[in-house]
């Protein structure tokens, strides 16, 4: 057949994104058999979107040299992987996601066909940022030719660093094959894993590397110095998140270290009280305090669990940028992402944090266990403390006061739990002697904050 109208069909789906035949038969002065034909001869330079009366076309867009399509895999809790679909890139910087069986949480709402204006939102998790984000970003720059400073990579520059370095990011999705194969060699070595008596010695030279951008993994988010590890025990490997202070014989130093205990103590509050949270530990070693946290997005034989940030969800679906969890709790609800019984663990999560002081809830900082079908579970609680306390950005530790919040009528059953948990919290900074005096003052203090409260709203 003549194809040379096809340079003119791939120019205007370039310019105008996707487009149903009927819309590029009027563009071109054609009829829709001939734009049929005329698509079908493109072969891998045009994208199929939807089916039947649905279906439009967009043109393919390569990214370096890396091509425009790629498959996306899970990697399972038994650490096998699992063919999801494949990735496609479109003219404009849109995606495609073509599925390979019915994946309703992936492809919902306004994503229904699987396109996506930007790199799909359920890899958002999966882009570097925070402390191990930015040595990520240091170390693989380079070799994918993007800049060295995170603040200036686009969607394509993520997207090639997940093909290339993505073996071992946040959640259980691998993008490409070469990312797959490294994944899987992951799973049958041993190299680095750490027996428990060796952490006295390795934990304070990996935070040397560390802070040096040289620590290897993924690029779990937050700004708190980290590295990452994997313990071996009896019944498989323990992955870890391993956030350190400062030495401890500074003021700030100390201070983060209070609250790396408060971190524990507060994980341990949680799972007391019946609600899902990373497991913690804390050791001192090297003059520096160390609190592990087991990854729960992975398993004791190296397998994996999904996880999307309610940061990912509320940036596709809802857009508040930032809101209380307890206030976010009821739209997820609402929307088919949570259950009733985990919307109402999450805002006892926010009033648990509002009330021992967490200046820090956003968005990041909770998520969801992301699996095929809606609604999700609620991920357990992580970076959970006391954050209004943490030195200023110069270093300097600032006294600051607590006063408890009341709640909202609507909110009251939450508030309540919460502050009882709260109570507890606050209650065993004070009786520990890992912390120091002066923080145990304060949380002497906001504890008699939170008891004033409950005495007056308990009733």
């Amino acid at each position: 057949m003549n194809t040379s109208r096809l340079p003119q069909a791939l120019a205007l789906l370039q310019r105008e994104g996707p487009l149903p035949t009927r819309d590029i038969g009027q563009a071109l002065g054609v009829s829709q058999p001939t734009v049929s034909r005329l698509l079908a001869s493109a072969g891998d330079r045009i994208v199929r979107i939807g089916r039947a009366r649905a279906t439009r076309y967009a043109a393919a867009r390569d990214i370096g040299r890396a091509g425009s399509r790629w498959p996306l895999y899970r990697i399972g809790p038994d650490a096998r992987p699992v063919h999801l679909g494949e990735i496609r890139a479109l003219a404009g910087d849109a995606f495609h996601f073509e599925t390979a069986r019915p994946l309703p949480s992936f492809v919902h709402g306004a994503f229904a066909s699987g396109l996506y204006p930007g790199l799909p939102w359920f890899l958002d998790d999966q882009r570097p940022q925070g402390f191990l984000g930015r040595a990520f970003v240091h170390r693989v720059s380079g070799d994918i030719g993007a800049p060295d400073d995170l603040l200036r990579w686009q969607a394509d520059d993520v997207l090639l660093a997940l093909l290339r370095h993505g073996h071992d990011q946040p959640g259980d999705l691998v993008l490409g094959d070469a990312a797959l194969q490294e994944a899987l060699q992951a799973t049958l070595s041993d190299v680095g894993t750490l027996a428990p008596g060796e952490r006295d010695e390795r934990y304070p030279l990996l935070a040397e590397a560390a802070l040096r951008g040289e620590a290897p993994g993924s690029s779990a988010g937050g700004e708190q110095p980290k590295f990452l590890a994997h313990l071996r025990e009896e019944h498989g490997v323990r992955a870890l998140i391993v956030k350190f202070s400062e030495r401890t014989d500074t003021l700030a130093g100390r201070r983060w270290a209070d609250l790396l205990h408060c971190e524990c103590i507060a994980a341990n509050v949680l799972l007391g009280h019946g609600q899902a949270a990373a497991r913690s530990e804390v050791l001192e070693a090297g003059g520096r305090v160390f609190l592990e946290s087991t990854r729960f997005d992975r398993t004791p034989v190296r397998g994996r669990h999904g996880f999307v940030s309610l940061a990912a969800i509320d940036a596709a679906f809802h857009g508040h940028g930032r809101i209380d969890w307890w206030r976010y709790a009821g739209e997820l609800e609402h929307d088919g992402w949570l259950h009733a019984e985990d919307a109402h663990r999450l805002r006892v999560l926010g009033w648990f944090g509002a009330l021992i002081g967490n200046s820090d809830m956003h968005l990041g900082n909770a998520g969801l266990v992301l699996a095929d079908d809606r609604p999700l579970a609620l991920a357990p609680a992580y970076d959970m403390l006391p954050m209004m306390f943490r030195p200023a950005a110069s270093g300097e530790v600032v006294e600051r006061g607590f006063a408890a919040i009341p709640p909202l009528p609507e909110q009251h059953d939450a508030w309540l739990e919460a502050a009882r948990a709260a109570q507890v919290f606050w209650s065993q900074v004070v009786d520990s002697d890992a912390v120091s005096a002066p923080f145990r003052a304060i949380a002497g203090q906001a504890g008699e904050s939170v008891a004033r409260a409950l005495a007056r709203y308990a009733a």
